[in-house]
């Protein structure tokens, strides 16, 4: 049976993890657990889609954090291991850009990379166009877009809408108290079910 569930990996770029311009404490973990869960899941996915932050001048944001995940630099490329495992992948894998001009935290807006024309579809109309009905979602950071991302996504009307998951083991968050809080019950209260990979 042809499977009509996607992945989507929220900014595992080399700024979010330790040692970036805006690390986040478990980010390369995070990195490392995508990588294997790929590794043993590579037909569960339709498609899969990654998100990067992809600033050009995107107003206040960089007065709330540093500056991050300029476009074009190698702070705004996805980490080595997963860019490589998503190549090496025989399903398609879809990368979308947000945030050039605003804050940019959902991926639910993203375009995709590349895109010029702002008709382009989104990250959320395409997951529809595509015949999506399932949407795991990974990454960093689980109390930023993470959370907007799955939130955002759970509150279109289309198709996947109550069936977005976030993969606890799978996602790192700037405040661990704010992620786990999201984690245990946040997530829930906007229609968002948490599991782990293995489940």
């Amino acid at each position: 049976m042809k499977t009509t569930k996607a992945l989507v990996i929220v900014d595992v770029q080399n700024d979010f993890v330790e040692g970036g311009a805006l690390g986040v404490a478990g980010g390369n973990r995070v990195a490392a657990g995508i990588v294997d869960f790929l590794r043993l899941h590579p037909d569960e996915y339709a498609l899969i889609a990654t998100s990067q932050d992809w600033h050009i001048d995107p107003g206040e944001h960089f007065s709330t954090w540093p500056v991050h995940c300029v476009a074009g630099t190698p702070g705004a490329a996805l980490v080595t291991p997963l860019a490589e495992a998503l190549a090496a992948l025989h399903v398609p894998v879809l990368h979308f850009h947000k945030g050039q001009y605003d804050d940019g935290y959902s991926a639910a807006h993203a375009t995709p990379a590349g895109a010029t024309d702002e008709g382009d579809a989104t990250l959320a109309e395409l997951l529809e166009n595509e015949g999506i009905t399932e949407v795991d979602v990974v990454g960093i950071a689980t109390d930023h877009c993470v959370r907007a991302t799955a939130t955002d996504l759970a509150a279109e009307k289309r198709p996947y809408a109550q069936r977005v998951k976030v993969l606890a083991d799978l996602v790192a968050g700037v405040s661990p108290e704010v992620s786990q809080q999201l984690l245990d019950e946040g997530f829930a209260q906007a229609n968002v079910v948490v599991r782990v990979s293995g489940n």
